[in-house]
């Protein structure tokens, strides 16, 4: 689920070996879907908040998981963990943790992924909910930080805070981009969402919080989006009035070649973004009536949708896609790549040289890398 567009460009050439993941670092500074029988009645104010992390067959990653998020600072939570009907060692692992903080659902049968996320919405007794999968980290700080903003206003449908992506087979860690306009607090959701669509901010989606009556009420995740279904969620949520916003690293993304999306179809990936964008430009028709935010909205989307395009290109190529292959589709989304702007020449001529190189020469330059990682 959760990709961030802009480190999966830009990490895309690394990512071609996995490695056993190890403990994260400390972080820099449609239908309605049924929720669960109400919890027992408590004396607390604060909200509960359920941490979800959906998981199947990743044992090894899972463990560092589930310990990150019960090493949360704010004291009301819980961890779900959907098993999606995992045959490895996952049973093992979670029964190792002793924490009644922690609850285990396990899918009679394997299931598609979001349907082991919704599975996460309908089970989750918070009334926020925070994504992680399991290949994910998140910082010890990031439900007080969250907590904190919502305190201000506490009918916001979503915070977002940022989170940094590392690069499993390299090491190498990429850090979020933080916003020069808005320090943590309560925004209006339309100028977070402008922040993101001109790549001034790097979030996650395991440091973004939902309300999860506003996710059940939509139908949970949508199917049919492999690549883009959490921020298909996400960011029409920022359409709606307040939205929160943390300027803080706090999660931390895994980019590896194991990934749902490091195996996806490059046109089926493209798409994803495509109606992802489309999705943003009909709801802004719906919700924004000042025409000319509107309509500037809707620009930047169309903006954004270039650039995510030119450097999912790029990745494909950078991994030993034929030119043969890349051909018909630069002919089919040349019309969306005109909209680039002046400032995204380097990405674009990037992606020429790399359409230049002929492909031997692509997989000698990824043997040497391999080699030196």
């Amino acid at each position: 689920m959760m990709q961030v567009f802009e480190f999966a460009v830009r990490a895309s050439g690394e990512i071609e070996n996995s490695a056993v993941p190890t403990s994260v670092r400390r972080l820099g500074a449609a239908d309605s879907m049924p929720g669960p029988d109400p919890m027992s009645s408590t004396l607390e104010t604060d909200p509960l908040v359920t941490i979800a992390i959906p998981t199947f067959n990743r044992a090894t990653w899972l463990r560092d998981c589930v310990r990150l998020a019960l090493m949360q600072s704010y004291p009301r939570f819980e961890v779900l963990v959907s098993d999606n009907a995992s045959t490895d060692e996952t049973a093992l692992v979670l029964s190792q943790f002793k924490d009644e903080r922690l609850r285990v659902v396990r899918q009679l049968k394997n299931v598609v992924a979001t349907a082991n996320w919704n599975a996460c919405v309908a089970q989750a007794r918070g009334e926020y909910i925070v994504f992680v999968p399991d290949d994910d980290r998140i910082a010890p700080w990031l439900l007080e930080r969250c907590i904190s903003v919502i305190r201000r206003e506490p009918q916001v449908p979503i915070v977002m805070a940022l989170g940094e992506a590392r690069v499993v087979a390299s090491g190498r860690t990429l850090p979020p981009l933080a916003s020069r306009n808005f320090k943590t607090g309560v925004w209006d959701g339309l100028d977070i969402l402008e922040e993101y669509l001109k790549q001034r901010i790097t979030v996650q989606g395991c440091t973004t919080m939902l309300r999860s009556e506003r996710l059940r009420a939509s139908g949970g995740f949508p199917m049919g989006w492999p690549f883009a279904g959490d921020l298909a969620r996400h960011l029409p949520l920022l359409l709606e009035g307040k939205a929160g916003f943390v300027n803080e690293c706090c999660g931390s993304y895994s980019l590896h070649d194991a990934t749902q999306t490091s195996h996806l179809a490059l046109e089926r990936h493209l798409d994803d973004i495509r109606k992802l964008v489309d999705l943003i430009t009909h709801t802004a028709e719906e919700r924004i009536k000042d025409e000319r935010r509107r309509r500037q909205l809707q620009l930047q989307a169309k903006h954004f949708l270039a650039r995510q395009a030119v450097g999912i290109l790029i990745s494909y190529r950078k991994r030993g896609a034929e030119l043969s292959d890349l051909r018909p589709v630069l002919w089919k989304w040349q019309g969306r790549l005109v909209a680039l702007r002046a400032q995204d020449f380097f990405n674009a001529m990037t992606l020429f040289c790399w359409l230049l190189l002929p492909a031997p020469l692509i997989a000698w330059l990824r043997s040497i890398k391999r080699n030196l990682m």
